[in-house]
């Protein structure tokens, strides 16, 4: 088509729609999606729609993403991108950008099952999905009910403990800056190298009191469920980690939400009086741990066939975390008060106990796993309140309800709480293995990087929909639409269907889970070595450049034991976590000739941000020590100056 028509025909088509009702959305974050029934035609309409962006400076954004949400039929190469302006959306698909643009190309569109994953203590922090709370309305209004209904019973608001300065931690933690935003920013080497030793604030050290954080982090993860719920993505089956088996329950129907509130709350009060406690992740099996734990330390946790988590008193766990750092086994104390799933929370059992047979157990209407049996629990288990005695005192065996849920070949799990640590467990269980249709997603991101968390949740919206999944747009938006754009149908292959049929589309292709089903394990092994090149990760491979990132994506390929890894490949996606950031640091630093801290990978968590970094502090380091030698390093010499 001549491009000087197709400009006429962008404008009239734009200026048909321009005096339809407008977009009331609250968010500045949009979510574009495209799709076609080639990869070629793929590209095209990505240049497209860049095109039509570039032309049409007064569109509504908001608007257009609509529209290609719910006018568009949906084929099987598929595209997106979040971007929160014109200017941004115009420059991310014109470079395709890989750290912005993901793409996927599936076989059929799919009702592959969401498992919602809810992690547990440690994970929480001061301002944990702020953003989401002032842009969101779901998300707001289950925090909201939330904290009314604990008020009496904490005596005091959760949000204040949450949120304390919602204002100036907007200006601290969120950015609209759509580079900086989708990426990690520019570091200052100084202050993150110092990091670490950094003095945990005020507010920190309330949140992080077990009275206070067990409740807290329920009502984040209740209200982050309601949210994707809200949005159409209704788990099919669930997995809550430690108290988060509570969240879980209550998604499921085992509680009401006000009997939840009320045992929570009640359970972190009666675990505050208990002595205090330490717990400490260890990269060892359960069989070695096993000769080290002494009669003041405990098995607290199994969460991988080499990471366990070991609960004991303050000064036992010190002395095991010193022998085992002499050892050369990678450790890491949690962030927490007391020795959860052990020996010491006997003395409150009895108490508790009583209060779970004060309320009504039902048996749960969506299966989840179980951290006591690691199977899927039983109607007998969840409705008998001695189970929820033994799971407040014997080991979480996490990582046999991970295996538990690998069985099954293509469900999508997805991290409904602050982290990103159990989707790092779930990548790193060998049971994985064999599935080739393997996604582990996250909906906010990590604490250590300033990403906004509503375009990271749009993000991972997306690429559920790129993974097949069929997407109820209309519950993105609730009621704040009422019309689309009139674009020129040239721009796409369209099929035009309004409102009302497109949610009857979703719900004639979304399928109940069949518990009763489980799937076969058999695959060839060429294919599973070919998936496996690229499980978990929808951006575009782009190789190392040069010999930094291919020193670092060397040790990445051998830790995470993948055949290709990329440069914008992310560190969390492909099953890292802290124990995993001690080992790559490790090997690291026998190459470069610098202190590395274990900071720098979750802050830089791609092979591009990580050698630019070393790279940074080597040259800076040398401009110190040897001033005429740093004048001459480059990307291509630094990994060599050791």
């Amino acid at each position: 088509m001549n491009l000087n028509i197709t400009k006429e025909i962008i404008m009239e088509s734009y200026l048909i729609s321009t005096s339809n009702k407008q977009s009331n959305s609250p968010t500045p974050w949009h979510l574009l999606v495209l799709s076609s029934k080639t990869e070629s035609g793929l590209e095209t309409a990505t240049d497209n729609l860049a095109e039509f962006l570039n032309q049409n400076s007064e569109i509504n954004l908001a608007d257009l993403a609509y529209t290609l949400q719910v006018d568009f039929q949906a084929f099987n190469h598929r595209r997106i991108l979040v971007c929160c302006d014109r200017q941004d959306a115009v420059y991310a698909l014109t470079t395709r950008n890989p750290k912005r643009i993901f793409t996927s190309s599936i076989q059929e569109t799919n009702n592959r099952s969401v498992v919602f994953m809810l992690p547990g203590l440690g994970e929480q922090y001061v301002n944990m999905a702020l953003q989401l709370y002032q842009l969101e309305p779901t998300f707001r209004k289950h925090i909201a009910y939330c904290s009314e209904l604990l008020k009496p019973r904490l005596g005091f608001d959760l949000r204040d403990v949450l949120y304390p300065h919602q204002e100036q931690a907007e200006q601290v933690r969120q950015t609209n800056n759509p580079a900086a935003v989708m990426s990690s920013q520019k570091l200052d080497l100084r202050r993150m190298l110092q990091r670490d030793q950094t003095p945990v604030d005020v507010n920190s050290q309330k949140l992080n009191q077990t009275y206070i954080a067990q409740p807290a982090l329920f009502v984040i993860e209740y209200a982050l469920a309601q949210m994707w719920i809200a949005w159409g993505i209704k788990p099919q089956a669930l997995i809550g980690y430690s108290i988060s088996e509570y969240v879980a329950a209550t998604l499921a129907g085992v509680l009401s939400l006000e009997e939840t509130l009320a045992l929570v709350a009640k359970r972190g009060q009666l675990i505050q009086q208990l002595p205090s406690g330490a717990m400490l992740a260890v990269s060892l099996s359960e069989m070695e741990l096993q000769p080290l734990l002494t009669e003041h330390l405990c098995l607290s946790a199994v969460n991988g066939s080499q990471l366990c988590v070991v609960a004991g008193s303050t000064e036992s766990i010190a002395k095991l975390e010193q022998h085992l750092l002499t050892d050369g086994i990678a450790c890491r104390q949690l962030q927490t008060t007391h020795a959860f799933h052990s020996p010491i929370m006997e003395a409150i059992l009895e108490p508790f106990i009583q209060l779970v047979k004060s309320l009504d157990l039902k048996p749960p209407q969506i299966p989840y796993i179980s951290n006591v049996t690691g199977t899927w629990i039983t109607a007998m288990e969840a409705t008998d309140p001695s189970y929820w005695g033994r799971h407040l005192c014997q080991t979480v065996r996490f990582a046999d309800g991970i295996e538990t849920l690998w069985q099954a070949p293509s469900q999508i799990l997805l991290e409904v709480g602050p982290g990103q640590t159990l989707g790092s467990m779930a990548l790193q269980h060998p049971a994985n293995a064999n599935v080739l249709e393997r996604l582990v997603l996250a909906s906010l991101p990590n604490s250590y990087n300033q990403q906004s968390d509503m375009a990271f949740s749009l993000n991972t919206l997306g690429q559920i929909w790129l993974a097949g999944v069929s997407v109820d747009w209309s519950k993105l938006y609730g009621n704040c639409y009422s019309s689309t754009l009139a674009l020129p149908t040239y721009l796409f292959e369209r099929q035009h269907h309004g409102r009302e049929s497109q949610k009857e589309q979703w719900e004639k292709t979304h399928k109940e889970p069949d518990t009763n089903v489980l799937p076969s394990q058999e695959q060839e092994s060429i294919q599973i070595v070919q998936q496996r090149q690229r499980l978990n990760l929808q951006n575009s491979y782009v190789a190392p450049r040069f010999n930094t990132e291919q020193k670092i994506a060397n040790i990445w390929q051998k830790v995470f034991r993948v055949e290709q890894v990329g440069v914008y490949d992310n560190f969390f996606s492909l099953g890292g976590n802290s124990l995993v950031a001690i080992k790559i640091i490790s090997q690291l630093q026998k190459i470069f000739p610098t202190d590395i801290p274990s900071i720098v990978i979750f802050t830089n968590p791609t092979v591009a941000e990580l050698a630019s970094v070393i790279e940074e502090q080597i040259i800076a380091e040398t401009k110190i020590l040897n001033p005429e030698k740093a004048g001459s390093l480059t990307s291509t010499t630094v990994s060599d100056s050791k």
